[in-house]
């Protein structure tokens, strides 16, 4: 049962989004479960990596591990995105040992991943994961993210979109915030 503003009691957004034949198809976003973790794992890798250069066990790699590793800390933030019953993509936040970007205050930002499977993408489901990611760690009291992305990324304009803004460019990487 869904409330009037979209919601259920349990956490989970229902959304319209645009799919590539012009249908309104329903996208269901949920809070990051225990369930979740090996899927986060993948998104992660997918996230990392260019399909085709992905390691060989990437997916027990320090970079990646530490995205979900002792998942559920202070902090930790996250959105799974499901459609017709099957995960499609996922953003979540944490803070991360190595702090990519502290506030005024000096306290540590929690960094943003995020990822939808390659046969989802351009239908609005990355934006809606930035968005419902970004309303839920303000509730969390972690109003602002910070992200890291290549500068040929083709994400880095969703994330300008999304509103998150140049802080720092070293070489190939950008490092963007939203508050």
């Amino acid at each position: 049962m869904y409330e009037a503003d979209g919601t259920d009691p349990m956490g989970t957004e229902q959304l319209e989004l645009r799919s590539r034949g012009g249908l309104r198809d329903a996208l269901d976003l949920r809070p990051v479960a225990a369930a979740d973790l090996p899927f986060l794992i993948e998104m992660t890798v997918l996230a990392a990596f260019a399909p085709e250069a992905a390691p060989d066990r990437a997916e027990e790699m320090p970079y990646v591990v530490r995205w979900v590793e002792d998942w559920g800390r202070d902090g930790d933030v996250g959105v799974v995105a499901w459609w017709h019953g099957e995960r499609i993509g996922a953003a979540w936040c944490r803070i991360l040992d190595e702090v990519l970007v502290r506030d005024e205050a000096g306290s540590p930002l929690p960094e943003i991943a995020i990822a939808v499977r390659a046969e989802h993408r351009s239908r609005g489901i990355g934006t809606a994961l930035l968005a419902a990611l970004a309303d839920r760690a303000g509730a969390a009291g972690r109003p602002t993210l910070s992200l890291a992305v290549h500068t040929l990324n083709p994400a880095r304009h969703l994330y300008e979109r999304a509103g998150f803004v140049t802080v720092r460019t070293e070489g190939d990487g950008v490092t963007m915030t939203r508050r």
